[in-house]
This record gives structure tokens, sequence and C-alpha cells, in this order.
């Protein structure tokens, strides 16, 4: 009788030097993006005032979960995986706000069945995102997470695994 043996990558649970690097970096990119998307977000949205804390959360999780984990490729992999790592903060966090809205809405019986609430959230989230993104945010966002990319990368072959 034969046993068959699975074996799994379990690479990604490991904590690495890489994944702090590009945790704490994405972090701060959510943290100083927020700064400069928070004026912009429309009056009476919640979750406005812990923008901060929402994007450097999300930076936190996806640097760590996303960009520290591919690192020990070619450079322009780096870079990339910084940039999928920052759209994933800024889908997240619109996508959160979104809920939050919906949640607002439900609350005040704005919505005559659950698929509709549920549908809602993308809407909400979206026409939050619209009317707040700007060219500033955009940017501090998009080279922030390349310098996390990088970042990780540079540690991963300072320090290696």
């Amino acid at each position: 009788m034969m046993h068959r043996i699975a074996v799994r990558n379990s690479q990604a649970q490991i904590p690495t030097i890489a994944k702090l690097f590009a945790a704490l970096a994405l972090g701060a990119t959510g943290f100083f993006a927020a700064q400069q998307i928070m004026p912009a977000i429309p009056a009476g949205t919640d979750g406005a005032k812990e923008l901060w804390l929402i994007m450097g959360s999300f930076g936190l999780l996806f640097g760590w979960r996303v960009v520290g984990v591919s690192a020990g490729r070619r450079w322009v992999d780096a870079i990339n995986d910084g940039l999928r790592g920052g759209l994933y903060v800024l889908l997240w966090t619109f996508a959160f706000l979104g809920v939050m809205q919906m949640l607002k809405l439900a609350l005040r019986m704005r919505y005559d069945d659950v698929l509709s609430a549920v549908t809602d959230v993308i809407g909400q989230g979206a026409s939050i995102g619209l009317a707040s993104l700007g060219v500033a945010p955009v940017i501090t966002l998009g080279l922030g997470a390349m310098g996390a990319g990088l970042l990780s990368e540079l540690a991963h072959r300072r320090y290696g695994r």
C-alpha cells in the first residue's frame, strides 16, 4: 500500500525581512496617500476621518501578503508586485468605504431588498473613489508602491530569507 504525500509551498507563511520591509513601506505609503485623499472625500462619508488607519492597515496587510511574498526575482518584477499591492490597497480601501456607506444607508432603511444593498457597495465605493481621487494621491501611491517593491527586493538580496 502506497501513501500519497501532499507537499505544499509554505513559503508564504514564513516571516521574512523582505515581507517586513514591504509591509512597512506600503503601510507608510497608504498613510501618506490617505492624508492627500481625506480632504477630497465627500462630506458625510463614514470612515473618512479614519482613512489614514484604513489605508495604512491595508498597506501593511498587502505589503506582507502580496509584495513581500514574491521577493527574489528581477527588479522589474519587484516594481510590478509593488504596483499590484498599491492597487489592492486602493481598491480594498474604497470597497471598505463602500461597505460602510451601504451599512449606514441600510440602517436608515434605504434599500428594498438585500440584493440591492449588496450591489450598491460597488456603486458607493466607486462614487467615493471617483470623487476623492486626484493626481497627487495616485502619484504618491504609485511611487510609494514601487518603492515598497524595490525595498522588499533589496532586503531580500541584502539579508536573504
